[in-house]
């Protein structure tokens, strides 16, 4: 599972390295590709069901393409709810540079200019200009973005669409209000307009800040799918005059190549392999992975490929060279004590420490009361928030407890080998959700208070997910007992 960021939170090397990937994509000709497929399948693509379905498929394949070249990146989304201004971030030099010169509307700025010899539009659908054009705010029919009220009323709309399923004669349904068909132009069509230029026509994809622009529209049809989760896709039958639209039609272009692409096949977007920051399965940038909640086990940092699973006991081991826990070296938060096999300080960033005189991992500048003694010296990845630590439990028995356990019926099997292991791992579940619920309950009553900051909500979410993980652990430890 990889995550989708929000544009303003990359780091200047995030962005320099997705203009880089985007810019390969375009010498190898491979961008183009998206352009003309656009252009091609105007009518598959827009004013219908299937709006959402079709470009989530095209940005999933182009987020794989800009990956086959660089690993670590993905792809951002423009919230233009918030960033609604030519001065901002996002039109960056550095970045997808900014507006148009008022003469002719051409890029100036940026990688994108053309002035920089590296983005040539070969594909504009009938027009010659051959350069990238914006013109912010020019048009009178979209002087400025749509705002966050639009986007919440839009959210509220049910069903997912309405017969006839076309681009605004009925007002009805969440897709046609979205796509912006509705007293247009609006909402996605209004971005369209608003930024002018090249992202008017057809080959609107010439301009690289199209993709985060749908990036953003799938993002709001993935909330509204949490919001809705009794509303289905619609129409389930196909539509006379609109092919590819509906739930289990193939969609072109990938048709015509033999590929299946349905909507029905890309409703999950976690099953494509991928989640926004606003969604539990993402993890901030000071923490390296999570628990996945299907199977309780702990997923990659899919940007490191760091750690991976044993596959014979379910835990962590670290690369085959030095089998140590260490960090991503980006980010160095920790590293392994060669003596204790007991994680200690980076020296540079100070993260935590073991007490040497009681070898408890406690962290001296944070909460020791949230903190567990571990059982064995067995290496397990603990949890640091400026909320306070709770380290995972430590297995009684290494050769025998798995760190978690894979599933009911492996937990079963083991707690009848293990009885007495079996019990004592349990009390110490059970000691530690006491402990999860304690500083749960210390951080609720702060938060009613408003004493928590955007930071502090956020690890107080993850603590929150962790405790939810190791309750349905000890529930999968005890069953049957």
């Amino acid at each position: 599972m990889f995550c989708r960021k929000n544009q303003s939170t990359l780091t200047s090397t995030e962005k320099a390295r997705f203009v880089a990937a985007v810019l390969a994509l375009k010498a190898n000709g491979r961008y183009d590709q998206y352009v003309q497929d656009h252009m091609n399948f105007m009518r598959g693509a827009h004013s219908g069901p299937a709006f959402f379905p079709w470009h989530r498929e095209f940005l999933r394949r182009f987020e794989l393409d800009l990956q086959a070249i660089d690993s670590a990146v993905t792809l951002p989304y423009w919230d233009w709810t918030v960033d609604n201004s030519p001065t901002s971030s996002i039109w960056d030099p550095g970045f997808m540079g900014g507006n148009g010169r008022p003469t002719d509307g051409q890029v100036m700025t940026g990688a994108f200019a053309f002035s920089g010899g590296n983005w040539p539009l070969n594909f504009e659908g009938g027009l010659a200009f051959g350069y990238l054009r914006r013109r912010f705010g020019v048009s009178a029919s979209a002087p400025t973005l749509p705002t966050a009220t639009d986007v919440t009323n839009a959210l509220v709309i049910t069903p997912y669409d309405v017969s006839p399923y076309n681009d605004g004669s009925s007002t009805g349904g969440f897709r046609n209000r979205l796509e912006g068909w509705y007293s247009g132009p609006q909402l996605h069509n209004r971005v369209h307009v608003w930024v002018g230029g090249s992202m008017t026509p057809g080959s609107s994809p010439n301009d690289p800040v199209f993709f985060l622009h749908h990036c953003f529209v799938d993002k709001l049809w993935a909330d509204w799918q949490r919001l809705h989760p009794a509303e289905g896709y619609l129409p389930i039958s196909p539509i006379a005059g609109k092919p590819g639209h509906s739930l289990n039609e193939n969609m072109e272009p990938w048709a015509g190549r033999g590929q299946n692409v349905t909507p029905a096949s890309v409703l999950d977007h976690h099953a494509l392999g991928y989640a926004y920051d606003t969604e539990g399965l993402c993890v901030p940038n000071t923490l390296k992975f999570i628990d996945d909640k299907p199977t309780l086990t702990f997923l990659d940092d899919l940007n490191t490929l760091k750690f991976r699973d044993d596959v014979l006991t379910l835990k962590f081991i670290d690369d085959k060279q030095t089998l140590k826990f260490r960090d991503d070296p980006i980010t160095l938060k920790f590293s392994d004590d060669k003596q204790t096999l007991k994680f200690t300080d980076e020296p540079v960033t100070l993260k935590f420490s073991d007490d040497i005189g009681t070898s408890p991992r406690i962290d001296p500048i944070k909460q020791p009361a949230l903190d567990k003694p571990p059982e064995t010296d067995v290496k397990q990845p603990g949890l640091d928030r400026e909320v306070g630590r709770i380290n995972r439990l430590a297995p009684v028995q290494a050769q025998a407890v798995p760190f978690v356990l894979a599933t009911p019926h492996h937990s079963n099997a083991w707690a009848q080998s293990f009885p007495e292991a079996a019990r004592t791992t349990a009390a110490q579940y059970e000691s530690a959700i006491l402990q999860y619920e304690q500083a749960l309950g210390e951080l609720h009553q702060a938060a009613v208070k408003n004493q928590l900051s955007d930071t502090d909500i956020q690890a107080a979410e993850m603590l929150h997910q962790e405790y939810l993980a190791l309750v349905a652990e000890y529930q999968q430890l005890t069953q049957g007992r």
